[in-house]
């Protein structure tokens, strides 16, 4: 085994072992736990009032009720340690002007003083609690009415059941608190700093690179991918509720158009959780959760830039909201502008010559002044012949001027790694109460984004005769072939577009008596990802300007007036009318994603158990799916052909319950049984295109003791074909692809969709702890063994690994070798291939040139197996003034194993070149005194392993350093009241991604790597 190797496994191994050895542990702290506690544990950090109540309610499983503005802009100090649940209760009030009362079994109502009792006039404001409820069932509570509280009790992701306990699957909760305090400007950059996300897939800078084999993201959106089972397999919501997809499959949810002024926390669930969403909930859950309930206005400015490229960032942003006595109105408003970052502001992928960084040259033949190249007998591939002197305009070279061997360019060197973006975003949430126990609710967001980049320029072989005026021949021959980069002629591809999204919902909440409630609304969401790539080379105009054919009438161009296309220079001889009519080519995309969304849930206590309540849910949705895509390629002829215009709906049904069983509670608690709770899911959908699939969960959380948790769950879920995947047309692409023997072929390959299509598949497993020991005030420690075996798995597996398509015979059964050039059956299938309607193949390629073909088109074919550990860390403190919070959140991958065909062998695919690596980290310290606090954090990527290269090459490991600086003023008056500003420098250090030795040019990995660099921003924002 090679050095690279023997560390990570020696690392693995040693993080392996720490986290047995916590889990080992945990039992045997169990007994001394419960003989210690006798009161519930606290460790509730200071800060705000509305966060400590949440945290209240995990630690004591009360159901706390309130109206948001009870608690907004109220802090509260810490409570940290063990006493009676009230007295904890009454240290988080202090002396704010709120009453407490016990509406009933753990269920308790805050209101301001003075006001009437959510019960009626004469009740008393406040009755005393006992610790632990006797093992009588309590009487059932009497309803309380929806505008007396924020919500008739709370949801979290995981479950449908609202105010249930803690969901047996982990749930990682970042505030809008804590996501300024990261620096993260929107809600995908902070999830990008999650360990748990791979960023490999369906991303700006992955697919602005190339680096991105899987996705098509033509919007050039952001998502996340939790465990890296692919950005399709996270599902992500908004307020509870699926958004159209996004991308050219509209299999991904675009971060970009939600707009961070407005959020209030975002929840990820990573564990599979298809019985209670339905469809793409393999990884996990991501649940972003807006603002609703505000009063005033509040207004932030970000101003940012990069230290290196000048990429600069502008946020601004504005909430507004008001509230009266039976509801309340919220709008929020967001703009960015992002400036381009290009290729060349950075050392690693401004050339592709790598052997000043340690790697190879990897530039390629095809150059300004080009490469004559001529095709090789044996291997049937084109090779360099004769390089064309630079430094010459073309009208006076002679034979004797051309070189042995080759021109060489950087193709990529002109393309821009972040693209230069716009942004609007609007979101608006209203509430109003109709009658008593009945409320309607609406809320909509829009968002607007247009972009530019840079991308690759175009690039060709062409055959030039004796037919042009420039014309010639190192050989004396009639005609040559020019490998060419039309960089410096028609300048790079020019990549725009426009990505447009809106939706829109509205229902109704009802109270049926008891604590039954009834949730129905109607939504309906659409975004059309739009793209044009402009200056693409015309290789009918290229024949005509070159003399290969004659000139045509229909065209502007004129080659007696305009002169020919001089190939033998460095682009300076070529007129402007020559350059635009060559360039005229273009592909314009157009991507519409359509949902329309019916659901109703209702949830409610069926009786008392002597462990507490047994609550169920059940409901019904129904969606519709629409997609839609229109692709016009111009890159020969006259005119440009129709669009190839597909359509595809389907529509899905589903139903699914939720059972939550206390089997033990305070009521029937008993040592080594605090708390014991069951939870049962099962969900089953219907879709008109495929077919029926049932999906079951089953979960446990046990407490043996105060300050401990175990818990572990079991669920199937699955991922139905994407629209696309299923009825996308046949079509035909060209490129060159590397052979075992040396050399790059040209080969054809065939994509399109596959009507036989069946869901993919996974089996997830979870299992962990939580503790709390009270030896260490305000200290707790999670850790949860995750493990998914996701099979039936949609792909194109040769084209998601295509630089390996000729090289690997795994991929065998999807390549057939051709030569046409001896063989008239190939010649006659390549000839076929090259007619099918919107071929985006060049006519000026010879049909006898290809090689091989490759069948791309999607297939069940995959499997993949992920197992690996959790594990977050937190640690509270007050020093006198001081307030510090650590927190540490890390991922180890022990196994990323996949099986890209069924004839295939598993490969282990953790920590290598494009894949999840086996360790990534996320550390924060922050620190608050008075009115100013700093937060340090590291983010932290694992060392791993480029096995493309041979030999193979290790890739270090990187940190990256965060320091955020911040002024919160929390008893100013006058101009100061509401006011706070932050200054954060992410990526303090300024430090390179790792090298990687890429063949594409780019020398690091976009999949585990930040290309940004330092970036410094400072954020001002004002309450009024």
């Amino acid at each position: 085994m090679d050095s690279p190797k023997r560390a990570r496994s020696a690392q693995r191994r040693g993080l392996l072992l720490c986290a047995a050895w916590a889990l080992a542990s945990v039992p045997a702290m169990a007994p001394a736990a419960y003989a210690q506690e006798v009161h519930p544990r606290f460790d509730i950090a200071a800060g705000s009032l509305d966060q400590a109540l949440q945290r209240y309610m995990v630690l004591t499983g009360r159901q706390i009720l309130y109206r948001s503005q009870l608690v907004e802009g109220r802090r509260t100090s810490s409570v940290v340690g063990s006493m009676d649940a009230d007295k904890a209760l009454h240290k988080l009030i202090g002396g704010y002007p709120i009453t407490v009362s016990h509406q009933g079994r753990n269920v308790y109502v805050l209101s301001p003083r003075g006001a009437p009792s959510p019960q009626g006039q004469g009740q008393s404001q406040h009755r005393p609690v006992p610790q632990r409820l006797p093992q009588a069932i309590a009487p059932r509570p009497k309803p309380v009415r929806a505008p007396d509280m924020a919500a008739a009790g709370i949801v979290v992701t995981g479950t449908n059941i609202r105010s249930a306990a803690p969901p047996s699957s982990p749930v990682i909760s970042m505030t809008a608190t804590d996501i300024a305090r990261s620096g993260a400007g929107t809600v995908a950059e902070a999830l990008a700093l999650l360990p748990q996300n791979f960023g490999g897939m369906a991303n700006e800078d992955t697919s602005l690179t190339g680096s991105d084999r899987v996705s098509i993201n033509p919007g050039l959106g952001a998502s996340i991918n939790l465990r890296g089972l692919g950005s399709d397999a996270t599902l992500t919501l908004v307020n509870g509720r699926r958004t159209a997809g996004a991308g050219g499959k509209g299999d991904f949810t675009d971060l970009s158009s939600i707009p961070a002024v407005a959020v209030e926390r975002v929840e990820v669930l990573a564990d599979g959780a298809s019985a209670l969403y339905g469809s793409d909930a393999i990884g996990g859950v991501v649940n972003i959760l807006l603002r609703k309930d505000f009063e005033g206005a509040e207004s932030r400015l970000r101003l940012g830039t990069v230290t290196r490229g000048g990429s600069e960032d502008i946020i601004a942003g504005q909430v507004v909201g008001a509230r009266w006595a039976t509801g309340h109105i919220l709008a929020a408003y967001e703009y960015q502008h992002r400036g381009r970052l290009p290729g060349s502001a950075r050392k690693y992928t401004r050339s592709a010559d790598l052997r000043q960084l340690g790697g190879h040259d990897y530039r390629q033949y095809f150059s300004a002044p080009g490469t004559v190249v001529v095709l090789d007998p044996v291997s049937r591939t084109y090779v360099p012949a004769y390089a064309i002197p630079d430094g010459q305009d073309g009208t006076d070279l002679e034979p004797s001027d051309f070189l042995p061997g080759a021109s060489l360019s950087s193709p990529r060197a002109h393309v821009d790694l972040l693209s230069k973006q716009d942004r609007h975003s609007l979101f608006v949430s209203g509430e109003q109460e109709l009658t008593a126990g009945l409320t309607f609710y609406a809320e909509g967001r829009y968002s607007d984004r247009k972009f530019d980049a840079k991308s690759q320029p175009s690039l060709t072989i062409m055959s030039v005769t004796r037919a042009n005026p420039w014309f010639v021949s190192p050989t004396g021959g009639s005609s040559v072939a020019i490998a060419y980069d039309f960089g410096r002629d028609i300048g790079p591809i020019l990549t725009s577009g426009r990505v447009r999204s809106h939706s829109v919902t509205a229902g109704v909440r009802a109270e049926l008596g008891g604590d039954w409630q009834v949730d129905a609304y109607m939504s309906h969401a659409r975004q059309v990802d739009r793209q044009l790539s402009d200056h693409l080379l015309n290789s009918s105009a290229l024949n005509e300007a070159l003399g290969l054919t004659a000139d045509n009438p229909l065209t502007a161009y004129s080659a007696a007036r305009d002169g020919y296309f001089n190939p033998f220079g460095d682009g300076s001889s070529n007129s402007a009318a020559i350059i635009d009519f060559i360039g005229s080519g273009f592909i314009r995309q157009r991507y519409s994603s359509e949902l329309l969304n019916g659901s109703m849930i209702a949830d409610g206590t069926l009786f008392d158990l002597p462990g507490g309540p047994l609550k169920l849910a059940f409901g019904t949705q129904a969606r519709e799916e629409h997609f839609s895509r229109s692709v016009q390629t111009f890159a020969s002829g006259v005119t440009p052909p129709a669009p190839v215009t597909p359509k595809a709906n389907r529509t899905i049904v589903a139903v699914f319950g939720e059972l939550a069983v206390p089997m033990v509670g305070p009521g029937n608690a008993r040592p080594g049984v605090e708390r014991l709770d069951l939870s049962v899911a099962v969900r089953h959908e219907r879709y008109s295109d495929f077919g029926s699939t049932t999906n079951p969960k089953i979960g446990l959380v046990w407490e043996p003791a105060q300050g401990l948790q175990l818990r572990g769950s079991w669920g199937t879920s699955f991922r139905a074909p994407a629209l696309p995947e299923i009825f996308d047309p046949f079509r035909v692409s060209y490129t060159q692809l590397p052979t075992t023997g040396g050399g790059n072929l040209p080969v054809l390959t065939q994509r399109g969709g596959n009507r036989s299509l069946e869901p993919e598949k996974a089996k997830s497993l979870t299992v962990g702890f939580r503790v709390q020991p009270k030896a260490v005030p305000g200290f707790g420690l999670e850790a949860s063994y995750f493990q998914t075996r996701f099979s039936n798995r949609i792909g194109q597996p040769v084209t998601e690994n295509i630089l390996q398509a000729l090289t690997n015979p795994i991929y065998a059964p999807y390549v057939t070798l051709i030569d046409p050039a001896h063989n008239a059956a190939d010649l006659a299938r390549v000839r076929e291939l090259l007619a099918v309607p919107g071929s985006s193949v060049p006519t000026t390629f010879a049909p006898e040139s290809f090689r091989a073909i490759l069948d791309g088109r999607y297939v069940n074919s995959a499997r993949v197996d992920v197992r690996g550990v959790d594990i977050q860390m937190r640690q509270s403190l007050t020093l006198g003034s001081n307030r510090l919070n650590i927190s540490v959140n890390s991922m180890i991958l022990i196994d990323y194993k996949d099986q890209l065909t069924p004839a295939s062998p598993m490969i282990e695919r953790v920590g290598t070149l494009g894949n999840p690596v086996d360790f990534r980290l996320r550390g924060t310290l922050d620190w608050a005194r008075g009115d100013v606090g700093a937060t340090l954090s590291l983010n932290h990527v694992g060392p791993y392993t480029d096995n493309i290269s041979a030999p193979a090459r290790p890739i270090s490991s990187w940190n990256g350093v965060d320091l955020q600086l911040r002024y919160e003023p929390r008893t100013a008056e006058g101009w100061r009241k509401g006011l706070s500003l932050a200054v954060t420098v992410q990526n303090l250090f300024d430090s390179d991604p790792p090298f990687v030795d890429r063949n594409l040019g780019f020398a690091y990995d976009p999949a585990n790597a930040d290309v940004l660099g330092r970036f410094v921003s400072m954020q001002v924002k004002k309450r009024w």
